[in-house]
């Protein structure tokens, strides 16, 4: 009985312990699921804007127009987008197995967070279906006033935490990347200057840069894509 409580004992139990979680790996189809998706993000979203029609107007005024104005290249957009936001949130989970005990907290917390904000993405591109029948069908100032009707001020949690959480949470995610060595510091701040480049109003050049400026996730990516 004295046996059990031996330092021996003690050792060959925690052995035990560590070997029993040691076989509970993720299945490889798993991790190769979740890097793919993540692989998936950045190329349909910069697909999504490079299909996105251009706006003549500022405004809802003006985005409700051209919308309205190719309701199949709008409509492909739109698909294109919400399932660029749906790979993230499928993938981004799978990021916590690339993370030892360094940055983990912080790498598990943050890809939560950015999977809930890219599930609320996903969810506000269904507005662009209603946007392009309503630019159809009403004149342009029912449009505009069916539009803010519907984004008052019971939408705003939902468009915040889109936002934050979707947007901002990509830049808190890679720099827990970097914390963990995961990637390079150097190439974790970039999220941030992804959505601020269409800003610049540079067409296609700013859809296409969305990629190499996603360049932390590809990363993480291709790295839960070859884990073993």
């Amino acid at each position: 009985m004295s046996d059990l409580f031996s330092p021996v004992a003690a050792v060959r139990a925690s052995a035990s312990i560590d070997t029993t979680v040691a076989d509970r790996r993720v299945p490889r189809g798993l991790t190769r699921f979740a890097g793919a998706a993540l692989l998936a993000f950045p190329a349909l979203f910069s697909a999504g804007m490079v299909f996105s029609p251009p706006q003549t107007e500022e405004g809802d005024a003006g985005y409700i127009a051209s919308l309205a104005a190719d309701p199949a290249t709008s409509l492909l957009s739109a698909n294109l987008l919400h399932h660029s936001w749906v790979a993230l949130a499928l993938g981004v989970m799978g990021l916590i197995l690339l993370v030892g005990r360094r940055g983990r907290v912080w790498v598990s917390l943050t890809a939560v967070l950015v999977a809930f904000g890219a599930i609320q993405m996903s969810g506000l591109l269904l507005s662009d279906w209603f946007l392009v029948a309503a630019g159809n069908v009403l004149t342009p100032d029912q449009a505009v006033l069916l539009n803010a009707t519907a984004k008052d001020d019971s939408m705003m949690p939902w468009f915040l935490t889109a936002q934050l959480l979707g947007l901002g949470g990509l830049l808190a995610l890679s720099l827990g990347l970097a914390r963990a060595k995961v990637v390079s510091w150097w190439i974790a701040p970039l999220p941030l200057f992804a959505f601020l480049v269409p800003v610049l109003n540079i067409g296609v050049f700013a859809a296409i840069a969305f990629i190499p400026l996603m360049a932390p996730i590809i990363v993480a990516g291709v790295k839960l894509m070859r884990l073993r």
